[in-house]
C-alpha cells in the first residue's frame, strides 16, 4: 500500500484530494483580496500525487482571472528539505507576489523565515498557505493557514487494505480521501 504516492496496477494507493486542496488553496488566497499568487510545489522532473495541488491552484486562478506561477524545486532541495535559496530566488522573481501556497507546512514556514528576512509582514503584505497541517503550522508566527490532510485516518485505511489483502480480499486501487482548509494567522 502507497500513502500519497504514485503507484502501478498492482499497488493499492491511500492519497488525499490533492487537486481539491489546490483548489481550496487558491480560492482562499483569492477570497483574501490576492491578485498575483505563487505556489512554492513539488520536484522538477518528479511525478507524485501532490503535483495534482498545482493542477488545482492553476485552475482557480485561471477561472477567476488571477495571475498565478507555479515553481519547482530541485531535486537538492526536495531531499534535504532545505528550500531557503528556492523560496528566495522565487520572491525577487515575483516581487508583486501576495499569496503564497506552499506545497507543505514545511515549506511555508521557511516562506515565513525568508518574507520576514526581507522585510514583508505576513499576512499584512503577503498572505500564506500551507499544505499538511502538520505540527509546525501551530507553531510559527504567524501561525499557518494549511490544507488539512487527514494523515490519521488515511494511515489506519492503509494498514485496514493490507489486513483485507492478506485475508484475499478485494480493495480499491487507489482511495482519495477529502481535505479541508484551516484557517490560521497567515491568510
Amino acid at each position: 500500500v502507497n500513502l500519497e504516492r504514485g503507484g502501478d496496477d498492482d499497488t493499492i494507493s491511500v492519497q488525499c484530494d490533492n487537486y481539491q486542496g489546490g483548489k481550496l488553496a487558491a480560492e482562499h488566497l483569492i477570497e483574501c483580496g490576492c491578485k498575483n499568487l505563487l505556489h512554492f510545489g513539488g520536484v522538477a522532473g518528479k511525478d507524485m500525487p501532490a503535483d495534482r495541488r498545482a493542477d488545482g491552484f492553476l485552475r482557480v486562478c485561471r477561472e477567476r482571472g488571477i495571475e498565478g506561477e507555479v515553481l519547482l524545486s530541485d531535486r537538492l532541495s526536495y531531499g534535504s528539505m532545505h528550500y531557503e535559496s528556492y523560496i528566495e530566488k522565487g520572491l525577487l522573481e515575483h516581487p508583486e507576489t501576495d499569496g503564497i501556497f506552499a506545497s507543505s507546512d514545511l515549506i511555508a514556514a521557511q516562506v515565513l523565515q525568508r518574507l520576514y528576512a526581507m522585510g514583508k509582514r505576513v499576512p499584512e503584505d503577503i498572505k500564506v498557505v500551507g499544505f499538511d497541517d502538520t505540527v509546525i503550522a501551530g507553531i510559527t508566527t504567524p501561525s499557518i493557514t494549511t490544507i488539512h490532510q487527514p494523515i490519521e485516518e488515511m494511515s489506519e485505511l492503509s494498514i485496514a487494505y493490507i489486513d483485507r489483502r492478506r485475508k484475499g480480499e478485494m480493495v480499491p486501487n487507489v482511495t482519495t480521501m477529502p481535505v479541508s482548509l484551516v484557517v490560521r494567522g497567515s491568510a
